[in-house]
């Protein structure tokens, strides 16, 4: 290792991994640079042949380190050579420019020169001259074969698939089988959502409007899909209006719902705060003008069971 050191703690450093080597075998170049953190350095540039017998095979990527305190820091780069003609070299300094800012003046620093002897193989004459040994055989790795297993793998799935589509289309079965959409009724609908919303408990939780405009709502819908009106955009009184005198809309019906759409409507406009039993029976009521309005069905009210023991 060749160490130069230099006015403000400039260090450069160039070293060889060993200063003997075979012929045609490697050897490691380190080019280091240590200066305070506002150095500016012109990194050098070694040819690709040096002394016209060395080879440059190798250059690593320069890397930097600071200091624990920032106050310095550390360029370093890896090189690595080559040579083929046995004798002894001498390698010339390696310049390092560079600049302490913010002084702009260009320095430079050197590294001394190094010595490399490269050594040929001897040969006993005396022994004969054996044949070249054949190429090693190295085993595969599963690495190297789990490509050629995916494509296998690949093929077999691919000529399964061609025999199913084949085989598929040879009967005249569709190709892909795709599951009904189940279309609930506007009552089945409608139930089905005031269950949700009974377990939502909602007016428990003291989101007494919440809970109001979620079964109007849900009464809305069933409305207008039922008897075919726009039910969620007219009023209450509207609502009622259009159902007057309709077949399948019982009187006694309507005046349940009249009553419910009222009374939800005062809540919603913060004009009355119902009970817990109001709560209660306002969905009762909903689930008993849904059970008397199914299309196709005779109401039969006495039957409803209360929703809290369904």
């Amino acid at each position: 290792m060749v160490l130069v050191a230099f006015p403000q703690d400039i260090r450069v450093t160039a070293r060889l991994d060993t200063n003997a080597m075979l012929i045609g075998d490697h050897v490691g170049l380190t080019l280091k640079y240590t200066g305070p953190s506002k150095s500016q350095v012109l990194w050098p540039f070694l040819p690709d042949t040096i002394l016209g017998k060395i080879t440059v095979i190798g250059r690593g990527k320069i890397d930097t380190a600071y200091s624990a305190d920032k106050n310095s820091v550390t360029f370093s780069q890896q090189l690595n050579f080559t040579c083929y003609d046995s004798g002894f070299y001498t390698i010339p300094q390696i310049p390092f420019k560079y600049r302490l800012l913010p002084d702009t003046t260009s320095r430079m620093a050197a590294s001394n020169m190094m010595l490399l002897a490269v050594h040929t193989v001897k040969v006993d004459t005396t022994q004969a001259i054996k044949p070249i040994m054949g190429p090693l055989k190295v085993p595969i790795t599963f690495r190297e074969m789990l490509p050629w297993i995916l494509a296998a793998l690949a093929v077999i799935l691919l000529i399964v698939l061609a025999i199913w589509y084949f085989k598929k289309r040879k009967k005249k079965e569709p190709i892909f089988k795709l599951r009904p959409k189940v279309v609930l009724l506007p009552h089945e609908m409608a139930l089905q959502e005031m269950e949700k919303l009974r377990v939502k408990k909602l007016w428990q939780a003291g989101r007494v409007k919440e809970y109001y405009s979620e079964l109007t709502e849900i009464i809305r819908k069933y409305i207008e899909d039922r008897f075919i009106l726009p039910a969620l955009e007219q009023t209450s009184a509207e609502i009622t209006d259009s159902l007057r005198g309709h077949a399948g809309c019982p009187p006694k019906a309507l005046e349940r719902l009249g009553e419910l759409l009222v009374l939800a409507d005062l809540v919603k406009f913060a004009k009355t705060k119902p009970g817990a039993a109001e709560n209660d029976k306002c969905l009762t009521e909903a689930i008993e003008f849904v059970y008397a309005t199914i299309e196709g069905k005779a109401a039969n009210v006495e039957n409803m069971a209360d929703p809290e023991k369904r």
